[in-house]
């Protein structure tokens, strides 16, 4: 088994930056492996938990910014440092758990111009995917689970499109619903 990710080793990587294409914001980065860093040394530290570190959001840049998938990669490993630490709570959502119907009904904020946002078709389809598994568990099980909300991936755009935080927010949500399973 691999040996916990320690605040020195943390603070040793060098992740790769890319000079073209899609990356996270190099500042957002650092500063959530900087608070992880801080918990690992400190015995008394509650935060970040690992639930916060395994649900971070990034902006993420066109140039300059953070390997996405290097960065992914070492926030697992921070996530089970910290839960090796026994720093594990759930982040909180901002609201219920939703229904099929719930899905059916929402109207998503648009983000602000020139924002990095989903594309909107990419989150509708996701979100009909989602209340069709809501509507439909039973003996055949969800045709969409959890993992696969937690997974999708979303292209991003910056006209027009929802808002990252409130789809990622929904979305959340959404895996929590498929997780908890049929409502009596």
């Amino acid at each position: 088994m691999d040996v916990p990710l320690t605040a020195g080793e943390l603070r040793a990587v060098v992740l790769p930056v890319r000079r073209w294409g899609e990356g996270y914001a190099v500042e957002d980065v650092d500063a959530l492996l900087e608070r992880v860093a801080t918990a690992l040394e400190d015995p008394l530290a509650t935060s970040p938990t690992a639930a916060l570190v395994a649900d971070a959001r990034f902006h993420v840049v066109r140039r300059h910014g953070y390997d996405q998938m290097a960065v992914d990669d070492l926030l697992d490993r921070a996530v089970h440092a910290l839960r090796a630490r026994g720093l594990v709570e759930e982040a909180p959502t901002r609201g219920p758990v939703p229904t099929a119907a719930d899905l059916a009904a929402v109207t998503l904020p648009t983000a602000p111009f020139l924002s990095v946002a989903y594309v909107p078709d990419d989150v509708d389809e996701l979100l009909e995917r989602a209340a069709a598994a809501l509507r439909h568990r039973g003996a055949s099980g969800p045709a969409l689970t959890a993992g696969a909300v937690r997974d999708a991936t979303l292209r991003t755009t910056r006209r027009g499109g929802y808002s990252l935080a409130e789809v990622d927010d929904l979305l959340d949500r959404v895996a929590r619903a498929l997780e908890a399973g049929p409502r009596g």
